[in-house]
């Protein structure tokens, strides 16, 4: 049975996998990103560090499993994570990424830019902060104008994975159009907004909707990795949408959400509302029909691994839950993690009488309310018949009860615990059969009962 390999590029996590042509997970790589701190704040990533850790997880994955009948790769990614090469394709710096805090000092000009009419129209973006790649671009520009003398070309990190395996210079457009430079409707870079958002001296990559087949990959990325020449690369999507396609949220009017490192909650549209909250963004799906609206929190489950990092034994997730359980609800209160605020902020009603198993079930809960939150600014008044679950939350049901017990709403998960993977895999194999997304999704996807 033919393959299909898939990159997610997470933030905390690099997942490669294998599926077999009818959405089965044949098996799976998870491998730390070689992420350095250089300074304070800092987050990057050498491009060749990059390249070298794809490399020995696709090494690790044909340990186990022949990769010579590989028939198509996509990806899931994070998005405003870039970097910036010359006329001939090498790195002038490394990969900058989203949660670096370098251009602290640009927050002002972010939120002038999101203040244009414009902007929310054409982009599907209410807002920006310094963590969008345009802050950086703004500061770095700054501080190296000679960085930008001969046009570099701007290259976020699914992008820079693109052109790897197949030498073109192509950008998924939920990615790009969370840059605030591109049109989402007219898939198209915005030429009255390049020069304040820092990318009016960049070379950018041409824009695409998810799912395209670029043909088949490069011959010497082909050898290099010991796949099959045949081999299609198939652009996938921003992370957050790829959790909605493998989830079968792929129809108008149905919601996934996904806890993770960001807790997100993206909807299925058919026009995007000019007066939906300003908490909701929009992208483009694989549809020319369709959009994802999506609301996003740094309160995830990242607090939940913050709490866990700070006990002395590390205890693994399934004893924290397992604690959690025989805990009683509302005995206290976690605060939601505001922007630029430490997350030990979130703690300060813990106190050395309350045990772990209710600092557990109130992080369970603070997340379960900020995610009711979300929800209802996507749904307003048209809440789905289910919601579907993705990310490392969705494999607790004690959490699942909990957000459904908020919402009044059943809470599925997916039978594959790798649901972004799974979503760029659908989008691949959609190419690969000549099958509609929607109908495709309809065939892989599976629920726990």
């Amino acid at each position: 049975m033919p393959k299909i390999l898939t990159f997610d590029l997470g933030t905390t996590l690099f997942k490669l996998a294998v599926f077999v042509l009818r959405g089965n997970l044949l098996g799976l790589r998870r491998v730390h990103p070689p992420i350095e701190h250089p300074r304070a704040g800092t987050w990057e990533m050498a491009v060749e560090s990059f390249f070298s850790c794809l490399r020995g997880g696709i090494r690790e994955l044909r340990t186990q499993f022949d990769l010579s009948d590989v028939s198509a790769i996509s990806f899931a990614s994070q998005a405003n994570s870039f970097t910036l090469l010359d006329a001939a394709d090498r790195p002038l710096c490394p990969l900058i990424l989203w949660p670096d805090d370098r251009a602290i000092g640009q927050t002002a000009a972010m939120q002038r830019a999101a203040g244009r009419a414009a902007l929310r129209q054409q982009t599907g973006i209410p807002r920006m902060s310094h963590q969008f790649a345009a802050a950086k671009l703004l500061q770095l520009r700054g501080e190296t104008p000679s960085l930008f003398r001969d046009r570099p070309r701007l290259m976020f990190i699914s992008d820079l994975l693109t052109w790897w395996l197949t030498r073109q210079h192509v950008c998924e457009g939920g990615i790009a159009g969370l840059s605030g430079a591109a049109d989402i409707h007219a898939l198209r870079w915005r030429d009255e907004a390049l020069e304040e958002l820092g990318f009016g001296s960049l070379r950018l990559p041409t824009i695409t909707r998810a799912g395209r087949d670029v043909g088949a990959i490069d011959p010497a990325a082909a050898d290099e990795l010991s796949l099959p020449r045949a081999c299609r690369f198939v652009v996938g999507s921003l992370d957050q949408y790829a959790g909605a396609i493998g989830t079968g949220s792929v129809r108008a009017g149905r919601v996934t959400e996904t806890t993770g490192t960001v807790l997100a909650a993206v909807r299925c549209a058919r026009v995007i509302r000019q007066d939906a909250p300003p908490e909701v963004f929009a992208g483009p799906s694989f549809d020319p029909e369709l959009y994802f609206e999506m609301s996003f929190s740094s309160t995830a489950a990242n607090l939940l691994e913050h709490y866990r990092n700070s006990l002395p034994d590390r205890p693994d997730f399934s004893e924290l839950m397992s604690l959690a359980e025989h805990a009683t609800a509302g005995e206290l209160r976690i605060e939601p993690l505001g922007e630029g605020e430490a997350i030990d902020r979130c703690f300060r009603h813990v106190t050395a009488q309350h045990s772990p198993g209710q600092v557990v079930r109130a992080i369970l809960e603070c997340v379960a309310a900020q995610l009711a939150g979300q929800i209802r600014s996507l749904c307003d008044r048209e809440m789905p018949s289910r919601i579907a679950s993705a990310g490392g939350g969705a494999r607790s049901d004690l959490w699942l009860r909990i957000k459904q017990d908020m919402l009044g709403v059943p809470f599925r998960a997916t039978v594959c615990e790798e649901p972004t993977s799974l979503g760029a895999a659908i989008l691949a194999g959609s190419a690969v059969l000549g099958k509609s997304v929607p109908a495709l999704a309809e065939e892989w996807v599976a629920f726990r009962e």
